[in-house]
């Protein structure tokens, strides 16, 4: 290559090249993104595209290079797997929906005027070896951005290797001391360093116990490994040993791990020159990807003239997001809650018009002035149940000015802020209802229904996706990216946490977070405002799940109670029954293994034993799971010291998930009141069903003594005086035989016979008396499988048959129902059609992966097109019972509350008196949640735990 004497001035005075390793990247992106996150409506995975976008600016806007190159592998192997066959051989295949972004990578790269390169026979590692000996020649700066290690042998005065850490934002910079401080030899050395130790992640063995250490050391007393080899007789003990077998390979370890650094590329660097990226390939290219104007803006800061073009500025600059202008008070004594008052009074009394509360647009007067006219709350603190703690509180206005308020000024204003609420809650904003009325009741502010909840918006329009944060919701939904030091999460930040002796800047800092914070909440409102309608769930949020989180807010409030003695005593029983089974299993295994660990339990089971394996991993080992370890324990019934160990392993897993069950109940007692607050998780579950955290009570089981024992600790608190459990029964049926209409089904349940003998009756065609309990149990599986989207292998596995005598099953009992198998396979269709299901009340869920060229992803996708709507009509349906119930109960005039919500049940705490009146009620709310076409039957029992009010 040729440069001109006038582009090796320039080169030689400011050039800097950057090296990207373009499938270090594009790997790096993908798995530090979730893929189910990043996706287009046609099932597009976008998030390696995303990601390399996002991170190549960064790191173009940080290091501030002239010239730009991104090498790539090609597919083939390459002169490295004819000297080492089995190089990169354990590598497990790149997921399907990462291949199919490196093409779309690639094409936003040309969009962005940023040359790729690909050389066959060759891997990216060269291409990169020789580039950065190109621009080394030229006398540029060149930084090499690799996460392979092999990339240091490149570096030296002019070359750096920008090496990512455990987080992308964490480059470390790799010079010659760099590397001679993290290895002790430099950047020459470290090729044959690489060559003594091998690499793992190459299948390239080095030498046996022989680490970047004993390298090192060696290294440095002969020079290079040509000396280590020359002195190899020198070296003594079993290192020494293992170096001397093994000379050969290291020799070729040498050849393989050497990069080549003078292909012909066929380009110059002319031709690398950072230029101004093609908007119009680019507009084109995201609009396909559905990437929204902030990721374009951010972006293309870091190339030349790339926000250039009336159009595309117009369209970035509307989107920013603008914090409020936050007012100071009055702080005086006495004077604080009047200047509040009076903020109040000019900024949100003085414009609030009620928003709309609709179920499409059409309801709607002025879409647009409604979701300007809001005003939105936003606390921040520590929301663990039964110690919740605001530290601060922003207000902010519809005309975006905002007052903040530290936890001792809350509470002065306490009646001013009630006065607000109590006014206009109907036109108020906010993020996570449940959470924000947990902080504000920590200084007696009780906070109404609000109109909008963004973190409730957000899960009903896209349900797939969680966000764990504020800051999250508005990178996906906003396409912001949150300063780093902007970033208070819901419930984590305690702002009344900082000493007193900090300076102003860091009170100002705290003040700039809570601003950008409410700002996101401001923007959220206005995105998802839209979007709820647009997609039918704004009625949905205000009719369930803003009330739901009210009921939801007082039971983990109240929390439940708990006999604590009771509870140590099992996880102590427990413990000792897990160390008895792991002692007897040592025994019949004739060591001690760690009984947790596949690989020991593959090496007794397997080898030792030499017993049969049941199903394969995917590393080629046989599978150690449950379900596999009955199996093998059923097979070798008659093989003694098998059958102990089995049975003893199986035993010792059982109770030592037990005691961590009891464990985890126990650690999250609260001592001040000696009752366990979990968290009831509402937007969590895809199919809109609850689940619950810190403890998890939905993993109690409760199809065995042991686990039934656990329920026996949860008790009535002080004045109460037993517990009471109404529980649905066969609710997800009872929504099949609804909404397919199946008039066979439907008589089934209202025969009142037994609904599983009676099925079977119909599909094997024979009188309910000679139904057999094998009979029943294999219709009953069918049933249920069916309504939560089993397949005929599922349904193999769990009736222990083979796949064809599912199949045969199945036959018979759509042949027997016949509008079941029409509903099921208009769910898919319509699914396919509309790209989404719905439950009856309009919750949707949105299946991209329908679309998928994966064929695992889409399969997947309709196995879910089966569930969503029966799940989700089964979690509308409790829901809506819990508003009801928790309604009539305080209606009534009645003490008893609900406490707990598990599966497809409710617990009560029942005060004195009130059992028969309370049974009555919840009955009532729960059958009369919804009219169907069978009868919602509900099961009820009172008891002095929650295990004696089971039914």
């Amino acid at each position: 290559m040729v440069l001109s004497s006038q582009e090796t001035d320039t080169a030689v005075a400011d050039g800097r090249l950057l090296v990207v390793d373009g499938h270090s990247l594009a790997f790096r992106a993908y798995f530090a993104l979730p893929v189910e996150n990043f996706s287009t409506e046609s099932g597009l995975a976008t998030n390696a595209v995303w990601g390399f976008a996002n991170m190549l600016s960064r790191v173009i806007l940080d290091e501030r290079p002239t010239h730009v190159a991104v090498a790539f592998d090609v597919k083939g192997g390459t002169f490295r797997n004819e000297l080492l066959p089995q190089y990169k051989g354990t590598r497990d295949a790149a997921p399907e929906d990462l291949l199919e972004q490196l093409p779309v990578i690639q094409d936003m790269l040309k969009a962005l005027g940023v040359t790729y390169i690909e050389k066959p026979g060759y891997e990216g590692d060269d291409v990169i070896g020789s580039l950065a000996s190109m621009g080394e020649d030229s006398g540029f700066d060149t930084l090499v951005l690799s996460g392979d290690r092999d990339a240091f042998q490149l570096i030296d005065d002019k070359i750096t290797v920008l090496y990512p850490g455990h987080h992308f934002k964490d480059l470390k910079h790799m010079t010659p001391q760099s590397v001679e401080e993290k290895y002790k030899v430099s950047p020459r050395q470290y090729p044959d360093l690489a060559a003594l130790r091998g690499e793992t992640a190459d299948n390239i063995p080095g030498v046996p116990g022989v680490g970047d250490g004993f390298a090192a050391k060696w290294l440095n007393q002969f020079g290079s490994l040509e000396g280590i080899i020359e002195h190899a007789d020198e070296i003594k003990g079993k290192k020494g040993e293992a170096l001397r077998e093994h000379i050969e390979q290291v020799k070729l370890n040498r050849q393989v791990n050497a990069l080549v650094r003078d292909l012909d590329l066929g380009v110059d660097l002319a031709e690398l020159v950072l230029s101004q990226p093609n908007l119009t390939a680019l507009d084109k290219l995201f609009s396909r990807l559905e990437f929204g104007p902030r990721t374009k803006s951010r972006i293309l800061k870091a190339f030349p003239e790339g926000v250039a073009g009336p159009d595309y500025t117009d369209e970035a600059t509307s989107q920013e997001i603008v914090e409020p202008r936050v007012d100071r008070l009055a702080t005086e004594d006495g004077v604080l809650p009047e200047s509040f008052r009076s903020w109040a009074d000019e900024h949100i009394a003085g414009v609030i018009r009620p928003c709309v509360v609709a179920d499409d647009a059409d309801a709607l007067d002025d879409p647009t002035h409604t979701v300007e006219s809001f005003w939105v709350m936003h606390a921040v603190g520590s929301t663990r149940l039964g110690t919740s703690r605001l530290t601060s509180l922003i207000v902010t206005a519809p005309d975006n000015h905002a007052v903040i308020l530290d936890r001792s000024r809350v509470e002065l204003c306490r009646d001013a802020i009630h006065s607000l609420l109590s006014s206009h809650s109907g036109a108020l904003a906010v993020h996570g209802y449940k959470e924000q009325r947990h902080l504000l009741a920590s200084v007696g502010v009780d906070v109404p229904h609000p109109w909008f909840d963004t973190q409730l918006a957000g899960y009903l329009v896209e349900s797939d996706y969680h966000p764990e944060s504020l800051d999250a919701a508005a990178v996906h939904f906003l396409d912001v990216v949150p300063p780093e030091q902007d970033r208070p999460a819901q419930g984590e930040l305690a702002f009344d946490e900082v000493d007193d002796a900090d300076d102003n800047a860091q009170d100002a800092a705290m003040d700039d977070a809570l601003a950008r914070q409410a700002a996101y909440v401001v923007e959220l409102t206005r995105r998802l405002v839209p979007m709820t309608v647009q997609r039918g769930q704004y009625a949905l949020l205000h009719t369930v799940e803003i009330p739901v989180s009210q009921v939801l807010a007082a039971m983990e409030s109240v929390g439940a109670a708990v006999d604590e003695g009771r509870l140590i005593g099992m996880r102590d029983r427990f413990a000792t029954e897990a160390r008895e089974a792991q002692e007897q299993a040592w025994q019949s295994a004739g060591k001690r293994i760690n009984l947790q660990s596949p690989k020991q339990l593959q090496a007794v089971l397997f080898d030792d034993m030499r017993l049969r394996g049941t199903r394969k991993t995917k590393s080629g080992g046989y599978t150690t799971d449950a379900a596999a370890l009955q199996e093998l324990a059923v097979r070798n019934v008659n093989n003694e010291r098998a059958s102990t160990f089995l049975v003893a392993l199986l035993r010792h897993r059982e109770t030592n998930k037990l005691k961590q069950i009891v464990q985890s109940l126990l650690d999250e007692v609260n001592h001040d009141d000696g009752r366990i607050h979990t968290t009831f998780e509402q937007t969590v579950a895809a199919t809109g069903r609850l689940s619950s955290a810190a403890p998890n009570l939905q993993n109690i089981p409760n199809r065995n003594a042991a686990g039934r024992e656990i329920r026996g600790a949860f008790v009535p608190g002080e004045g109460f005086v037993s517990l009471m459990s109404c529980d649905y029964s066969q609710v997800e049926l009872r929504i099949m035989a609804h909404c397919s209409g199946d008039e066979s089904l439907i008589e089934a349940f209202r025969s009142g016979a037994d609904f599983h003998r009676y099925v079977a009756s119909l599909v094997y065609e024979i009188p309910m008396d000679d139904i057999t309990g094998d009979q029943r149990s294999h219709v009953k599986a069918m049933s249920y499988g069916l309504a939560y989207g089993l397949s005929t292998y599922g349904l193999a596995q769990q009736l222990k048959i083979s796949p064809a005598e599912a199949d045969v099953l199945k036959d018979k009992y759509f042949a027997t129902f016949g509008k079941v198998h029409e509903y099921l396979e208009g769910l898919v269709s319509q699914a396919r059609n509309n790209g989404y299901t719905e439950t009856m009340f309009g919750r949707r869920r949105y299946f991209p992966g329908l679309k998928s060229g994966n064929r695992r992803v889409r399969d997947a996708a309709e196995r879910a097109a089966l569930n969503a709507p029966i799940q989700g009509t089964a979690a509308d349906i409790m829901k809506i019972a819990m508003i009801k119930a928790d309604s009539e109960l305080r209606g009534h005039g009645l003490r008893s509350r609900i406490i707990l919500q598990i599966h497809d049940e409710l617990v009560l705490e029942i005060a004195p008196g009130e059992g028969d009146r309370a049974t009555e009620v919840v009955r009532d709310a729960m059958e009369h949640a919804v009219d169907l076409d069978v009868p919602l039957d509900v099961s009820t029992g009172i008891g002095d735990d929650w295990q004696l009010a089971a039914h």
